[in-house]
């Protein structure tokens, strides 16, 4: 497999199993070959296109190299270095599949999917047998809120390689479609399969933890987190799934420590916002408004770098109830690229609610819950909506779903929650 392959398929893989995270941080020693988007591979690429400015196959690799390092490290500057790279390729060879393949990563992690999407058509048309060229599709498809056609591309992916990838796609599908489950057995699945490197397994048992979390199994969560951990030690998301089992567990002060030293390893945006929540849960409100400003802070540097977060920050700011007008501006703005994608329509109606206008959160509360997405956060914010518009038997059913896992989908809205369950008459689980 040629190097700027191998460098892809990390590449996909992260962003897929990722659910579209900015970084890929599996921080490790200095490799002892020039793997793939190591700082060694990337400076021994830098000296090629120095000596000779027309080598179009360095520039391509050095596309891919800073695409991955900017997933390694989660510097968010490599993503301008992959987009200039990749355009020099362009100019060097117009339209070759392998560079509009790069595109399409790029695309999709800097959440630029309508870009993604036509890139990946691109891709697609030129390399209809290549399951790399599918799995940018159908990422940017998901995004869309096109789910039937990325089901489609899925099966095609499949067909061709049922692997990793595939699989962990199938397990995010299942998910979106309310089975938690079959969603659990295709991320099982994929972890067995592995895909030729540790961070990669290592990766999909840490999605699989969230998984097992989300069902209420704290247990095999950990356990999933630890072998994450053991096969990718520092690997960020796995770190922040094992902070969230300790807080459920009653160790809150454990679980704010690790997660503080993750922020200061590596500030991810998932691991700041939940370090704030906990320091707030604990009374630290100075260290918690600290944390949540620097949730702002790496907002406006991702947003420099040309990656689009108005879905993120717009949940951000609604939660944070400062601003409920730039809220509901991030919101709409999101909304009106990806009208389709649930989350985008949960985002705008907790936004709307959070501004004022509960009637007006009602249409697209009931979009996001069209897929019977189970995501205990979607319906915890459904429940508020139909509550705020006098609705107290959908209220009901919908916190009932929320909380038919674990109590803690939410560090934030625990306490909320459990109270509106008393005053509803929920039963809530334990924790």
């Amino acid at each position: 497999m040629p190097v700027w392959a191998v460098a892809l398929v990390a590449i996909v893989a992260g962003v897929a199993i990722g659910r579209f995270l900015t970084y890929d941080p599996a921080p490790a020693p200095p490799p002892p070959v020039e793997v793939p988007g190591s700082p060694a591979r990337i400076a021994t690429l830098e000296d090629r296109v120095a000596i000779d400015p027309d080598d179009a196959d360095a520039w391509q690799e050095l596309g891919f190299a800073y695409l991955a390092q900017a997933f390694r490290v989660g510097d968010p500057s490599f993503y301008g270095l992959a987009e200039q790279a990749f355009a020099r390729t362009d100019e060097l060879v117009p339209a070759d599949p392998r560079t509009v393949l790069g595109q399409g990563a790029l695309a999709l992690a800097l959440h630029r999917f309508p870009e993604a999407l036509e890139l990946g058509r691109r891709v697609s048309e030129a390399l209809p047998s290549n399951a790399d060229a599918l799995a940018v599709l159908v990422d940017a498809e998901v995004e869309l809120g096109r789910y039937d056609d990325a089901a489609g591309h899925l099966q095609e992916m499949l067909d061709l390689r049922p692997g990793l990838p595939a699989l962990a796609r199938a397990s995010y599908l299942r998910e979106l479609y309310g089975d938690l489950p079959g969603a659990i057995e295709a991320m099982t699945r994929a972890e067995a399969a592995g895909g030729g490197q540790p961070d990669e397994s290592a990766r999909v048992a840490s999605l699989l933890g969230g998984l097992y979390f989300r069902q209420g199994d704290l247990d095999a969560a950990l356990g999933s987190f630890d072998r994450a951990l053991a096969a990718a030690p520092g690997l960020v998301p796995a770190e922040i799934g094992r902070a969230r089992v300790l807080a459920a567990g009653g160790d809150e002060e454990a679980a704010v420590a690790a997660l503080q030293a993750v922020v200061e390893r590596f500030p991810a945006p998932e691991a700041v916002v939940l370090l704030g929540d906990l320091q707030a849960r604990l009374g630290r409100r100075a260290e918690a408004a600290e944390t949540y400003a620097l949730v702002r802070a790496i907002a406006a540097l991702q947003a420099d770098a040309g990656q689009v977060v108005d879905l993120e920050m717009a949940v951000f700011e609604a939660d944070q109830g400062e601003d409920p007008q730039r809220a509901l501006a991030l919101a709409r703005a999101a909304h009106e690229v990806r009208p389709d994608n649930v989350y985008v329509d949960d985002a705008l109606a907790w936004a709307l609610l959070g501004s004022g206008d509960a009637p007006a959160a009602v249409a697209p509360m009931e979009e996001a819950l069209r897929l019977d997405t189970d995501d205990p956060l979607v319906r915890y914010h459904a429940a508020e909506v139909f509550l705020a518009v006098g609705d107290t038997d959908r209220a009901r059913t919908e916190l009932a779903q929320a909380l038919d896992g674990t109590a803690w989908f939410s560090f934030r809205h625990h306490d909320r929650a459990v109270e509106l369950a008393d005053q509803l008459g929920v039963v809530a689980s334990d924790g």
